[in-house]
C-alpha cells in the first residue's frame, strides 16, 4: 500500500475539508441534530450535488465510481466536524447492497436517487443483538402467491422513519448454518403491518425498533438469490465497517483539535495547561493512537480495493479505532475541565458519536474475536505439528 495519497484523493481532502469547516460550525451542527429528520436536508442536497453522496456507485447509476479508499478519507472529513446524516444506512448499506445483488430494474429505480439526495433508504439487519452477524437473524418470511409475508422485529434502524424504503434481511428457510437461509428483501417503509418505535441514541441519531407483522412483499422484490442473502451482506457490512473507521478517525482528529487548542488558552498556576509535561504527554499519546487507527483504516480499505483478503485487518481497524476514538474525545473532555462535564461543551458531540459508533457494526470485542479467529485458523507456522509434544 501506498501511504501517499494521490493528487485526486489530496484535492477531493482539501475540497472537503473547506466546504465543511465553511458550511458545518460545531454549533450549526448541534442544531441539526434536533430536526425531525436528524440532519440538514439542504447540506445533504448540496453534498449530492458535489457528487459525494453516490460517490461509491459507478457513473452509469449517477455515481463517480468512487473505491473503499476514497470514502474512507471521505467519511473522516465528515467526522472532523461530527456530521450527523444516513450516509451509512442509506449509501453504505442498503444502497450499496442493492449495488450489488439487485437487478438492473432495482438499481435503475433506487441509485440514482440516492446519488441526487432525493431517495434515503434504511437498513433492518439486527435484531437481538447489534452484532453485524447472520445468527442474530430471526425475522422470518413465508412464501405466499406470488410474494412473501415478513414477520419479525428488527432493533437499531437508523433512520427508519424518515426512510423511502427499507432494505430487510429475513429467514426463509431453516439451516445449521446461520449464513445460510437468509434472503434480502427492499420494502415500502410506510408499508401495511410495519410500525416504528423510536429509540434514543448517543449521538441523537434518529433510530427505532421496526416491528413487521404480516408485511407482504413481492417476489420482484427480492435483491439476490432467495436463501442466498449473505453472499451480498457480507462484503457490504466489510466496506462500511471500514469505511466508518475512517469517520471515527475523523471524529478523534477533530475532538484532539479542540483539547489541543484549549490546552493553549486554559491557564492554571500562572500557565496554560498545555505547558505541563503531563498534558503534553496525553495529547502526544493520542495524536500517536489517532494517527495509527487511521492508518489501519485506510490499510482495510486498500485490501479491499484491490480484492484481498481483508476481514482481519478491517476486524483490527474497528476493534483499534473503536478504543482510540473514544479515548481521545474522552481526553478532549477533560482538557475542558467542569466545563467539559456540560452538554454544552465544545467535544460533546465528539464524544456522544464515537462512543455510538464503537457499537456500531460490532464493537471492540466482538472484531477482536474475529482477530483471534483470522490469527488461528491461519496458523501459518503450524506450530500445533512441529512444537506441541501432546501430538504423536
Amino acid at each position: 500500500m501506498d501511504v501517499k495519497l494521490s493528487e485526486e484523493q489530496q484535492m477531493m481532502v482539501d475540497v472537503a475539508r473547506e466546504f465543511l469547516r465553511a458550511t458545518c460550525p460545531l454549533d450549526t451542527v448541534r442544531a441539526w441534530e434536533r430536526l425531525p429528520m436528524g440532519h440538514s436536508v439542504p447540506v445533504w442536497k448540496q453534498m449530492a450535488e458535489m457528487g459525494w453522496i453516490g460517490a461509491i456507485f459507478p457513473e452509469s447509476h449517477g455515481g463517480m465510481g468512487f473505491g473503499t479508499l476514497d470514502l474512507t478519507l471521505l467519511m473522516k472529513e465528515m467526522g472532523r466536524v461530527a456530521l450527523p446524516g444516513p450516509f451509512l444506512s442509506t449509501v453504505l448499506l442498503a444502497g450499496c447492497t442493492v449495488l450489488r445483488g439487485g437487478t438492473e430494474q432495482h438499481k435503475r429505480d433506487i441509485l440514482p436517487g440516492i446519488a441526487a439526495g432525493d431517495l434515503q433508504l434504511s437498513f433492518a439487519l439486527g435484531e437481538a443483538s447489534a452484532r453485524p452477524d447472520a445468527a442474530t437473524v430471526r425475522t422470518s418470511a413465508q412464501r405466499i402467491d406470488d410474494g412473501y409475508v415478513l414477520n419479525g422485529t428488527k432493533h437499531f434502524v437508523e433512520f427508519a422513519e424518515q426512510a423511502s424504503r427499507m432494505v430487510v434481511v429475513a429467514r426463509t428457510s431453516a439451516s445449521d448454518v446461520p449464513e445460510s437461509g437468509l434472503t434480502i428483501f427492499l420494502v415500502d417503509a410506510k408499508a401495511p403491518g410495519i410500525e416504528y418505535v423510536p429509540l434514543r441514541t448517543l449521538a441523537l441519531q434518529p433510530q427505532a425498533k421496526v416491528l413487521l407483522k404480516d408485511v407482504r412483499v413481492r417476489a420482484s422484490d427480492i435483491i439476490g438469490r432467495v436463501d442466498h442473502g449473505w453472499e451480498i451482506l457480507d462484503p457490504v457490512i466489510q466496506a462500511a465497517t471500514a469505511i466508518v473507521c475512517g469517520y471515527m478517525s475523523g471524529l478523534a482528529e477533530g475532538a484532539h483539535e479542540l483539547g489541543l487548542q484549549y490546552s493553549k488558552e486554559r491557564i492554571q498556576f500562572g500557565q496554560p495547561i498545555g505547558a505541563f509535561q503531563a498534558i503534553q504527554n496525553y495529547l502526544a499519546t493520542a495524536w500517536a493512537k489517532n494517527l495509527m487507527g487511521e492508518y489501519l483504516g485506510y490499510y482495510a480499505a486498500w485490501l479491499i480495493d484491490n480484492g484481498l483478503p481483508s476481514r482481519e485487518a478491517v476486524s483490527t481497524a474497528k476493534a483499534f479505532v473503536g478504543y482510540s476514538a473514544v479515548e481521545s474525545t474522552q481526553l478532549a473532555t477533560q482538557l475542558h475541565g467542569g466545563l467539559g462535564a456540560t452538554v454544552d461543551a465544545r467535544t460533546t458531540p465528539f464524544l456522544r458519536w464515537a462512543k455510538q459508533l464503537q457499537q456500531t457494526l460490532g464493537n471492540c470485542q466482538y472484531h477482536e474475536k474475529i482477530v483471534a479467529r483470522e490469527i488461528l485458523d491461519k496458523d501459518p507456522l503450524h506450530l500445533d505439528e512441529k512444537y506441541a509434544i501432546a501430538l504423536s
